[in-house]
């Protein structure tokens, strides 16, 4: 009788184990058939060591209830001393003043800058306040309060080293040019989109960047330190994200951070309260559950905020929204405009919308080479040609025929009903336009400037490159 109510036991907890791993969203591991035939192998060891380590908690929300912008905003303050900005900011060159911080040298006191590795690297401004300033020289609010955890040490500097200068660049593989002589320069404090189609070559060129990858000629520049040369140095001054971070599924996020700001050797009294404000920063403060739990935006943000673990002065992002779904992006976005002005953001993608939500400044690369780059508003000025204006009227061909002789008026593209005419003198257009359909007796039902979208100069950029 004890036999049989031994076997009747494992065997309902081998089902109720089995039954578990198929509805549950993740497991430990990630392979639900591994530990199926675990139990099934060892009905009784297998089932407690799956309910011991192997479930894996269920995905939380995307968004925590607390998730707006302002806290995001505050906890990237505290990083980096600024004051906060708003979660969307407008596509302006960065102030020459915004502050970035320097390398955190493990062996120097709390709140101490390491000194510049080499001539060359931004001159050194005086050093910031402590972070472990007494608690009754804080401000009283929350979020005030985070904002002096950790204190910028290093300001941007006029005529210092850029944050990126690369010369060159060429990385030849045993089949294919990646990257066939890249020249860039990217601004110290500057939110810069690098964009261009898949297999453009923008992940090779952060993995260089990152030192992750040599080049077969050419040369990168981290603040004036060569990727290759100097790569202890670099590693010191950049967070990195790949384009599908990994992490160990059963850490939660708090000790994934303190893992990660082990690694680089953070002190004791800063690693606390860095982690407290990278995980309000990425919406994560709140929650509990392990990383195999998370979605995808949750996996990214959680990258992003490991990458800034040691307050880099150059954040380097591999396309970092490119597999999220809406709300994911939007997360994202919001957490890379929460540092813009505080530090220098260098990100890869296609997503266009992505580049003008966020971007200040951008470069095109197609066919391995950057073909552009310029500030958002001159790359349209620059490619736009003229500027147009839509027209849409009761007989689009005649309108058509008649601007043919306007000396103001260019290429003329009909699409439908619209007309999209190119002209050399708005204000001139703005008068003739309606006087030339009155005169036609038409009826004018749209009349209106249109600006030049980046797709247009993405594709005519892309286009031109290829051919």
């Amino acid at each position: 009788m004890a036999v049989v109510i031994v076997v009747v036991v494992e065997l309902a907890l081998a089902v109720f184990c089995i039954v578990d791993i198929v509805r549950r969203p993740a497991v430990l591991g990630g392979r639900k058939w591994l530990w199926v035939l675990l139990i099934v192998l060892f009905t009784l060891p297998g089932s407690i060591i799956y309910i011991a380590v192997g479930r894996v908690p269920a995905p939380v929300g995307e968004t925590p209830e607390n998730g707006d912008t302002l806290p995001r905003a505050a906890a990237a303050s505290a990083l980096y001393g600024q004051p906060a900005m708003p979660a969307r900011p407008e596509a302006v060159p960065a102030p020459a003043h915004a502050a970035v911080p320097a390398p955190v040298d493990p062996a120097a006191p709390p709140g101490v800058a390491a000194p510049a590795a080499e001539a060359g690297a931004a001159p050194a401004a005086p050093p910031a306040p402590s972070p472990l300033a007494p608690a009754a020289a804080r401000p009283a609010s929350p979020q005030a309060a985070a904002a002096s955890v950790i204190q910028a040490q290093t300001a941007v500097q006029p005529g210092g080293a850029p944050a990126i200068s690369i010369s060159g660049l060429t990385k030849e593989y045993k089949h294919a040019k990646a990257l066939a002589g890249v020249d860039l320069v990217v601004p110290e404090g500057s939110v810069f989109g690098f964009l261009g189609p898949n297999g453009a070559g923008k992940t090779t060129t952060l993995r260089i960047l990152a030192g992750l990858a040599r080049p077969t000629c050419g040369a990168a520049r981290i603040f004036g330190n060569d990727t290759t040369a100097d790569a202890d140095t670099v590693h010191g001054l950049i967070g990195y994200l790949p384009d599908v971070p990994g992490f160990y599924k059963w850490m939660t996020a708090r000790e994934y951070l303190e893992l990660s700001a082990g690694l680089f050797g953070l002190p004791a009294g800063v690693r606390g309260e860095r982690i407290d404000t990278l995980l309000e920063l990425a919406g994560l403060s709140g929650v509990t559950t392990k990383v195999g739990g998370y979605s995808r935006g949750m996996k990214q943000r959680l990258g992003v905020a490991q990458a800034l673990i040691n307050s880099p002065r150059l954040l380097l992002l591999d396309e970092p929204t490119s597999a999220l779904d809406p709300i994911g992006r939007r997360e994202v976005l919001e957490m890379i405009a929460a540092l813009a002005g505080r530090t220098t953001v260098f990100f890869s993608t296609h997503i266009l919308a992505d580049v003008e939500r966020v971007c200040d400044t951008v470069a095109v690369l197609a066919a391995g080479r950057v073909v552009e780059q310029a500030a958002i508003g001159e790359l349209r000025s620059r490619h736009g040609g003229a500027q147009r204006v839509v027209i849409e009227c009761s007989d689009p061909q005649a309108l058509v025929s008649a601007l043919a002789g306007a000396p103001w008026a260019g290429a003329v593209r009909r699409d439908g009903r619209e007309l999209l005419v190119e002209v050399t003198d708005l204000e001139l257009a703005f008068r003739e336009v309606p006087a030339l359909v009155a005169r036609l007796g038409l009826a004018l039902r749209r009349f209106e400037a249109d600006e030049v979208s980046l797709e247009d100069v993405f594709v005519d950029l892309v286009q031109g490159a290829t051919a």
